[in-house]
């Protein structure tokens, strides 16, 4: 069975590190640049700052609104704690499923859970069926999972 990477999981960390360090900067720039004139700002901006980070409080200064910069690390912060969370899913079936059977499984995972991002697998060993992980949940209704219970329970009897 190929190995599947959830790019958009692994991203996540580096997108919030990221958003955090943006929101840490330019709260942190804001006093040193207020009023100055944009020619000015450049000179006393840190080295370090991230790139973005840099050209968006040059422009900021340079449109006349770096009086609004403490706003917007503070939305930044907002958006970190309580942003948009999109829960990662994962279903596996033994067949490739059909745009339509993948349209109707996501919209069914979208109205029990909200925003979900759906990847979809093939893994013939299944048999049958489908293996359907919703962040810790895992719903296993795969043949190969009921012909397991069935085995277990005649070798207990």
């Amino acid at each position: 069975m190929a190995t599947t990477i959830d790019a958009r999981a692994l991203a996540a960390p580096l997108v919030e590190a990221l958003l955090s360090t943006a929101a840490e900067q330019i709260r942190a720039a804001a006093p040193r640049i207020a009023g100055l004139p944009a020619s000015d700002a450049a000179a006393v901006l840190p080295a370090d700052l991230l790139p973005q980070v840099r050209n968006f409080l040059l422009t900021m200064v340079k449109e006349g609104l770096s009086g609004e910069l403490n706003a917007v690390a503070e939305a930044l912060q907002t958006y970190l704690e309580t942003g948009r969370r999109v829960i990662d899913a994962s279903v596996t079936s033994a067949i490739e499923l059909s745009s339509e059977q993948q349209e109707r499984i996501t919209s069914e995972l979208r109205r029990r859970y909200g925003d979900v991002h759906v990847t979809y697998h093939v893994d013939p060993t299944l048999i049958g069926g489908l293996i359907i992980r919703v962040g810790d949940q895992v719903l296993d209704n795969s043949l190969r999972a009921r012909l397991s219970a069935v085995q277990r329970a005649l070798q207990a009897s």
